[in-house]
């Protein structure tokens, strides 16, 4: 059996003319792909395939000066010239390598050769389900599924991009001629992030500086070491992803595009880390190639992209919206407001006026202070808490913010001291018990215990009245982070539903539908020690959110929006799980909790979890409807309309992730990278 590697190269880049024979250290990009195929236990010969134009015509004289086999074919058939190449070559197994890989390990394409052949299959790679560096790519398959492909495949895109019908990539969209696929073992390190191929400027100066430190004699794992020590060589090529110029043609194929969005993404990327300000805003929760990045404008239950692509928005910013974009009293409050000014030397009377809105609806607030962000509240609230009982440790059970107290329990936790980490524990909600144990292992040290009253779990009968005795029977403070149930579940909290009062309690997010507002409420007696702790900001009594705040609170009693969200919640969690059923899907995903946060629960995991949830995103964008986790609610979605809309696209969206797991390589359906998670906590 003769296992030959075809390396297809030419000259006319669309992004980087004539990269292949750009100098790295001392020899033509090229060069490096063929010697690293020379170098692998698996392979017997090594062609180079580039096209018969006569651009091509100095790369073919070098190769041939350089002695390496040489086939030239079409410039846009390319899965034609792999056949002529193949039948000169006499190969039995074709590994499929690209010129543009110049960090190409010889132990990767000796794995993916071995896994086709121990397999049996008709093709393997170590793409379809990614955890090397962009630019490790390999792929080997019989000389059969190379005459079948050669024979049967008639469109474009799969001429040009040669193993598409092979491996079933885009199957949904166009044919695929059903042969066995074996993927490289995905367990193990996730390097996928990473990117050596050279496809754009910033790749060729990345490819440079790595050669420059290691020289021309190294491993693809010392690239990783000298990027774990020398970070910033990977802002030479940031903001840009696996296969670009494939994805953008299958991205056209979709009926939306995000051309502008991808451009923004690449600059916004060189001056703002991650290119968003927040992580669950970021491009890592979506399927970057084929979902939106940036959005233009916002009205009632919709927003717009920067491409003019149109949503029924399920994340409405994290949860802040609650009325819906460009809500009319909130604006016409804002508005007004405005004209009269934003930030003054002294208070005004909005802040007591809103003080007061807020003690009458909600049971633990007897004095109040506004802050910008949830993370705010909560940390005035142990602040408080550790002035009030002399003490420092704090117990928590929830996600709280970003502050060191918080951030030091999760995996998040770098340039958090030590020090700072040990006077924070955690607990597992609804598991009163182990409080019971913290709280009795260290009887005078903890001054807080923080929690999220209800939320993805609600609370299980009894718990949170045990956990209200506990901190009373130890004398710790009971802070309710109720940030994200705070004006949901109701207008006076998860705390006036279940009929238990904290100690304190921190609100934000739906409070000023969209403006930056928080609140710390709680006992007066607590509350006191706001005059000496130091909690202050220029900020706080910023005068445009206390008025939406005003505005956005009394329409809320006004028009009974908590108890509309919730019956509008079950209608829409009762309508996905019946789509799921009908679809083939109830064994996989089901819409549970109660209706103020519906969220998706996958039951079972017939792929990756990870792929099966950028699969699932990746389609309800296509179908419509901005989704991730769960039906972030407003009151404009509480609309015929938008129901019967999101419905008719859960339809669409459920029914193309049943086929994607249908396929015998879900992974190749993915048509962009996939999604990160950034830290799970509820």
């Amino acid at each position: 059996m003769t296992t030959v590697a075809i390396v297809q190269a030419r000259m006319t880049s669309t992004r980087l003319p004539g990269k292949v024979m750009e100098d790295l250290g001392g020899k033509p990009l090229v060069a490096w792909t063929l010697e690293a195929a020379r170098r692998a236990e698996t392979i017997d010969a090594v062609w180079l395939a580039t096209s018969d134009g006569s651009s091509d015509d100095a790369l073919a004289a070098w190769a041939e000066g350089a002695g390496w086999p040489l086939f030239r074919g079409s410039e846009q058939d390319v899965l034609g010239r792999y056949m002529g190449a193949g039948e000169a070559a006499g190969a039995d197994v074709v590994v499929r390598l690209t010129a543009d890989c110049p960090f190409l390990a010889p132990e990767v394409i000796d794995a993916v050769v071995r896994r086709l052949l121990d397999s049996g299959a008709d093709y393997a790679s170590n793409t379809t389900e990614r955890r090397y560096p962009d630019g490790l790519d390999a792929e080997a398959f019989t000389r059969a599924a190379l005459e079948r492909a050669h024979a049967e495949a008639k469109e474009p895109f799969l001429r040009e991009h040669v193993t598409p019908y092979i491996h079933g990539l885009r199957r949904d969209r166009l044919p695929w001629g059903n042969f066995t696929v074996a993927a490289l073992d995905a367990r193990g390190p996730d390097f996928s992030h990473l990117r050596f191929t050279v496809d754009e400027p910033g790749d060729l100066a990345f490819a440079r500086a790595v050669v420059a430190e290691l020289g021309t004699s190294f491993g693809w794992m010392d690239v990783v070491a000298l990027l774990t020590r020398k970070p910033d060589l990977m802002r030479l090529n940031a903001g840009h992803g696996a296969n670009e110029g494939a994805l953008r043609q299958l991205t056209e194929m979709t009926g939306r595009r995000f051309d502008r969005s991808n451009q923004l993404f690449a600059r916004a990327l060189d001056s703002i880390p991650l290119a968003s300000q927040t992580f669950s805003k970021s491009h890592q929760q979506w399927v970057r190639g084929v979902t939106p990045l940036f959005i233009e404008r916002g009205k009632g239950a919709r927003i717009w992209d920067v491409d003019g692509n149109s949503y029924i928005d399920y994340v409405l910013g994290l949860l802040p919206i609650i009325l819906g974009y460009g809500d009319p009293d909130v604006d016409t409050a804002i508005r007004e407001q405005l004209d009269k000014g934003i930030v003054f030397p002294l208070a005004t009377t909005l802040e007591a006026d809103l003080a007061e809105r807020l003690i009458r609806l909600i049971p633990s607030a007897e004095m109040v202070r506004f802050g910008k962000n949830g993370s705010d509240a909560t940390s005035a609230a142990v602040r408080l808490a550790r002035a009030h009982t002399g003490r420092d440790r704090v117990l928590l059970a929830g996600y709280h913010g970003w502050h060191d107290w918080y951030i030091g329990t999760t995996t998040r936790d770098l340039g958090v001291p030590a020090a700072v980490k040990a006077l924070s524990g955690t607990f597992p909600f609804n598991d009163a018990d182990a409080l019971e144990r913290a709280l009795t292992a260290d009887p005078d040290g903890v001054a807080a215990v923080v929690l999220e009253p209800s939320g993805a779990t609600p609370p299980a009968p009894g718990f949170l009245e045990r956990i209200r005795e506990l901190t009373q029977r130890f004398g710790v403070i009971l802070v309710f982070d109720e940030i994200v149930t705070g004006f949901r579940v109701g207008l006076g909290g998860a705390q006036a539903r279940y009929g238990v009062t904290p100690d304190l309690s921190a609100f934000g997010k739906a409070m000023g539908n969209g403006m930056p507002i928080s609140a710390v409420v709680g006992r007066r007696d607590i509350m006191r020690g706001m005059e000496d702790i130091f909690f202050s900001g220029t900020f706080g009594g910023e005068a445009l959110s206390l008025a939406a705040s005003i505005a956005t609170i009394d329409k809320l009693e006004r028009e009974d929006v908590p108890a509309r969200l919730s019956r509008l919640g079950t209608r829409l969690r009762d309508t996905f799980n019946t789509v799921a059923a009908e679809t083939g899907l109830g064994d996989v995903v089901a819409m549970t909790g109660e209706g103020w946060w519906p969220r998706v629960a996958w039951k079972s995991a017939p792929v990756e979890q990870k792929l099966l949830i950028s699969l699932f995103r990746q389609e309800v964008v296509a179908h419509g409807l901005l989704m991730g986790a769960s039906f972030n609610l407003c009151l404009a979605h509480d609309s015929h309309l938008v129901e019967r809309e999101s419905e008719k696209a859960l339809r669409g969206a459920l029914a193309a992730l049943r086929d994607h797991l249908d396929a015998h390589d879900p992974a190749a359906r993915l048509r962009g990278e996939m999604f990160q998670p950034t830290f799970s906590v509820r």
